[in-house]
């Protein structure tokens, strides 16, 4: 299972953030949503786990303040503010907030604090930021996500292709894919879910078939070499991430 985990959205759905609840199950949202139409909106697209943020008016009143929730084997409490969580409370796995639109992901003891930041409008030089989960059996993975700045969004995707979409970082593509083939997913099925081309989520696979051991810098510094990034993508996949 895979949970798209967000806060502090303030009325804004950005394009991007929409494309990865696609690959997702569920939506855990920490807060802030800010109007009723937005959370709405997020309900229709997959089941949403949601908790009353500071900002959230009348019309969140039904909203709890914190949450309870357990998705495959992994127990979660959710607040909007981390520092109003009671000291005397039940453990919990993995407990989210938000509120304060800054990523941060710290594990203590047997539980994983996790604040995904904001993904919604941006507040003073704070980057743009969501999380992903992948849940089993049990055990989780945390991955997080930067987006691009408004400035740096790309354009409308009726009118372009993946190519000219594609805005992440060269490093953070190439970890994405090295995860889904630990995971036995296919070419065409990675590119689907983070929207790359086939062709450099290939060269990809194949360099790191054929060089074992090899990480994520290393697979970027030969597609560089081999001009491959270029063929595959042009420029709007840009190093780093590394």
């Amino acid at each position: 299972m895979r949970a798209a985990v967000i806060s502090d959205t303030h009325d804004l759905l950005r394009q991007e953030v929409t494309d990865i609840m696609e690959s997702c199950d569920v939506i855990i949202h920490a807060g802030d949503v800010n109007t009723q139409k937005l959370a709405e909106q997020l309900e229709k697209k997959k089941p949403l786990y949601l908790v009353r943020g500071n900002n959230d008016g009348e019309w969140a009143s039904g909203l709890p303040e914190t949450l309870w929730f357990e998705l495959e084997g992994v127990s979660f409490y959710m607040i909007h503010n981390k520092r109003e969580i009671p000291e005397v409370r039940r453990e919990a796995d993995v407990i989210i907030y938000g509120h304060t639109h800054n990523y941060d992901c710290q594990k203590e003891g047997n539980t994983l604090w996790l604040n995904p930041g904001s993904c919604g409008k941006r507040r003073f030089s704070l980057p743009i930021t969501m999380a992903v989960l992948e849940l089993h059996n049990g055990s989780y993975e945390v991955e997080r996500i930067d987006l691009p700045l408004a400035e740096e969004s790309a354009p409308d995707r009726k009118n372009t292709n993946l190519e000219e979409i594609y805005t992440l970082e060269r490093g953070v593509a190439v970890k994405r894919i090295m995860k889904g083939m630990d995971r036995g997913e296919s070419i065409r099925m990675i590119a689907e879910k983070w929207r790359l081309p086939e062709n450099f989520v290939e060269q990809v696979c194949r360099i790191r078939v054929t060089h074992p051991g090899v990480n994520a810098a290393g697979i970027v510094d030969k597609m560089e070499a081999n001009d491959t990034i270029k063929y595959a993508a042009g420029s709007h996949i840009r190093k780093g991430g590394q």
